[in-house]
């Protein structure tokens, strides 16, 4: 069992807003498209920015509002498909910066459900003794990846870092977690160029096969039909409902699936939270940060069941439900 002891986030500095975009690629039908998804700015990296820099902030701004030192901090999990490099792992650099000396380090990968999965993964790891204190790290500098003459990119992504420090609590409550993958979807969207199957030559370059792509329209109804029998397959190992949930978390791609998922399972959006008006999409970061400004609105309390659920390019999906 775990405990969430703080959480953090960053975003940078360079905001681009909807007005912004529709300046550049035109009202008809990028505004109709904007309102039906429900993402109303997103904010881009510096130049200097990386992905590590991003969760740097991120992890010291969960550090600085869980109280411990950086050597209490046991183990380091990044969740990111953006990362500063192809090697090393960025957890690398996070630790070193973080000052997390006593930590171990490594990266996950599983796109947008990759901090869902790293929740999962060290909440195995903590036993009290040699894992006592975790930090998670989501962190997405997609606008690198991005083709700014792309519109269906440009309006989707956005850059952000969020952080959990979870710890040992043997009596905080039962948790439960499911994960599930279908690799058919492998080709339908992601950074298919700058890998070992594509490595960065003259021909990537010119097919911009190392910016992120959309080769094949993935199936619109496809998180709105797998998400629901996920919950309450991970609800169930619990003996639980959808309504004995005070607080849902989902991956912030489009605000009508997470509508569509609440109004089947008959529950009012007061126990969710969107942030995609906000700051966009922003992949695997985009589930602490929601969590984060959640907390901070009064909408999630301690004692309270939430359940995170998030799916990603792959395609892959993680869910848990935890006291928080």
């Amino acid at each position: 069992m775990f405990k969430i002891i703080s959480t953090g986030m960053y975003l940078p500095k360079n905001l681009v807003t909807n007005e912004d975009l529709c300046k550049k690629f035109g009202d008809d039908p990028l505004k109709k498209i904007l309102g039906r998804i429900g993402h109303g700015a997103r904010y881009y990296s510096d130049k200097d920015e990386s992905s590590a820099h991003l969760a740097i902030k991120a992890g010291e701004e969960a550090l600085k509002n869980s109280g411990l030192k950086a050597e209490d901090i046991d183990l380091l999990i990044i969740s990111t498909d953006t990362p500063a490099q192809i090697s090393p792992a960025t957890a690398a650099e996070v630790q070193h910066k973080l000052g997390l000396k006593n930590a171990g380090a490594f990266d996950i990968n599983c796109a947008c459900a990759g901090f869902v999965t790293a929740v999962d993964m060290a909440s195995k790891y903590l036993d009290g003794v040699t894992y006592k204190n975790i930090m998670i790290i989501g962190t997405y500098a997609m606008s690198k990846h991005v083709d700014h003459d792309d519109v269906n990119s440009t309006m989707l992504f956005g850059d952000g870092a969020g952080a959990f420090i979870i710890q040992h609590s043997p009596n905080q409550g039962k948790m439960a977690s499911t994960l599930k993958a279908d690799g058919a979807y492998w080709d339908f969207m992601g950074i298919y160029g700058g890998g070992t199957s594509r490595p960065v030559t003259e021909e990537v370059l010119a097919d911009r096969t190392h910016k992120v792509k959309i080769p094949k329209k993935f199936p619109a109804s496809l998180n709105t039909e797998q998400w629901p029998p996920l919950i309450e397959k991970t609800l169930a190992k619990l003996s639980l409902k959808p309504a004995d949930v005070d607080a849902y978390i989902f991956t912030q791609v489009r605000k009508p699936t997470i509508e569509e998922v609440m109004t089947g399972f008959g529950l009012p959006m007061e126990k969710t939270h969107t942030i995609m008006e906000k700051w966009g999409y922003t992949g695997s970061a985009c589930v602490p940060m929601a969590f984060h400004d959640m907390a901070a609105q009064g909408k999630v309390k301690r004692g309270d069941r939430v359940l995170m659920c998030a799916s990603g390019g792959g395609y892959a999906m993680a869910c848990l439900t935890f006291i928080y």
